[in-house]
């Protein structure tokens, strides 16, 4: 029998937080650097950033000869094109992705959904439970924790009371943390986590500009984000991108090639 790909998701309620940076930035690594086989279902409706994202990409490819010779040879090193990126209603994202895993030769380790910064109605909560594991960024600000302990705790309760469910875990991790912010202050959240038995990732991730660092029409820069591309390998250095990743594969038992 031939294994399932893992149904994945960077969720949170607080928007402006990082899930579909984080849903692009992993799914990037995972596919061109760790030899994983990845799909994207883009259920964050109506806007579909992640799909945008690529198709303003192939945009840029076609005038940027530099970015084109890059995708050639990356592609001609991996054996491989990019990971697809398929759009759907969060509601009918579990379907969709069923259906366009029954028609394609690969075989997927990971299926990443975007969903939409909210899940107060039912077509979305049922997508949510349906995940395989949840990734929730939270900013190290006041609002950014309350609005995601009110969405993280009441579902980790449900988890805990009805094992039914498919979501095996909700992990927890830091981002966008400023040097300048207090170490008791984060003590603090991190001693309400622990309070409610949320389990919380290890790796933080920093403040910094790469995270939004993409290609551009002209010229040759260094890219961090992208759906094409995998974060560049000198602006990985001091982002804990990588780490977060290293924990991820951890937690969710996954065995790359390289």
């Amino acid at each position: 029998m031939e294994k399932e790909p893992l149904f994945i998701s960077f969720s949170t309620q607080k928007g402006g937080v990082g899930k579909s940076t984080f849903t692009v930035l992993v799914a990037s690594y995972l596919h061109y650097l760790k030899g994983l086989n990845i799909a994207v279902m883009d259920c964050d409706y109506p806007q579909f950033s992640v799909y945008d994202m690529r198709k303003r990409e192939i945009r840029q490819l076609e005038t940027n000869l530099h970015y084109q010779s890059k995708a050639i040879a990356l592609f001609d090193s991996l054996g491989k094109q990019t990971y697809p990126i398929v759009c759907a209603k969060p509601e009918e994202g579990i379907d969709k992705a069923r259906e366009f895993l029954a028609d394609e030769p690969t075989l997927y380790d990971v299926v990443f959904f975007d969903l939409p910064g909210t899940i107060n109605n039912d077509g979305v909560l049922s997508t949510f439970m349906a995940m395989d594991y949840v990734f929730v960024p939270m900013a190290p600000s006041r609002m950014s924790m309350e609005s995601t302990l009110s969405f993280v705790i009441p579902v980790n309760e449900i988890l805990t009371e009805h094992k039914e469910f498919n979501l095996k875990a909700i992990h927890l991790f830091w981002n966008r943390v400023d040097g300048r912010i207090k170490k008791e202050w984060i003590e603090h959240y991190q001693g309400v986590i622990d309070q409610f038995g949320l389990p919380l990732m290890q790796t933080s991730i920093p403040q910094s500009v790469r995270y939004d660092k993409e290609q551009t029409i002209e010229g040759s820069d260094a890219v961090f984000l992208s759906t094409i591309f995998p974060a560049d390998k000198a602006l990985l250095k001091g982002s804990n991108l990588d780490l977060l990743v290293d924990e991820f594969l951890a937690i969710t038992h996954l065995n790359p090639q390289s």
